[in-house]
């Protein structure tokens, strides 16, 4: 009798959680189908407090990820459900032996998200913008996968890291934006053609400090 109370109780949990997953995504805000929806949306900006010691840690970190590529950026950013990719083809493999050059992936973080909250919509990017399409990225993961129905390669990014470890193989410049002290979100629009998104130079300096220490190690060809 305790067994079958115990299944229906674990059936039960199932089913409760089954219809709350349902419900939310029936409730999620497709913002990609509005018209220029990146130009209506904010973006967080790293602040210099956490950036400093996050560079650190990356910079010691980063060189002993499991896989890391240069790639070149083949499509656009894909939003789905809770979770961004961009499909790219690999130029060089540096480590990792499950890929080769060539090879045509889906890079994806599960920080890439579109967020509607109903107040103040936004991207989570972990203050490294979206990437170009045509342009090489190192990209430094964690993890591949195949796509059961398409049979696709998905790469995760290594997620442990505030900043998104993926660094472009060109220079850019990058807008700051001032902000308060309550909130370091500003406008997408303002900064959308920006690499990193930063609440200040001093802030900028770390990261492209990080930037420069890993294209010296894996230079590929790079265009300034």
């Amino acid at each position: 009798m305790r067994q079958k109370l115990l299944l229906f109780f674990t059936v039960c949990v199932f089913l409760a959680v089954m219809a709350l997953g349902i419900v939310k995504k029936q409730t999620y805000t497709d913002l990609t189908k509005q018209e220029n929806y990146l130009a209506q949306i904010q973006v967080a900006e790293l602040p210099e407090r956490i950036a400093e010691n996050a560079c650190a840690v990356m910079s010691q970190s980063l060189p002993n990820s499991a896989i890391i590529l240069r790639v070149e950026v083949t499509g656009e950013i894909e939003h789905l459900f809770q979770v961004g990719r961009q499909k790219a083809v690999i130029r060089e493999v540096y480590a990792g032996n499950e890929l080769e050059k060539g090879e045509e992936i889906y890079i994806f973080s599960n920080h890439w998200q579109l967020v509607s909250d109903g107040n103040h919509d936004s991207i989570g990017r972990r203050f490294v913008n979206i990437m170009e399409v045509g342009t090489e990225y190192l990209v430094f993961a964690e993890a591949v996968s195949e796509e059961m129905e398409t049979g696709d390669l998905l790469v995760e990014l290594c997620d442990d890291f505030i900043i998104a470890p993926v660094f472009c193989y060109e220079e850019r410049q990058n807008v700051i934006v001032p902000t308060s002290d309550d909130t370091t979100y500003v406008a997408y629009a303002d900064v959308m053609d920006n690499e990193f998104f930063v609440t200040s130079e001093e802030t900028l300096q770390l990261v492209e400090t990080l930037k420069s220490r890993m294209l010296s190690l894996y230079p590929g060809d790079m265009v300034n």
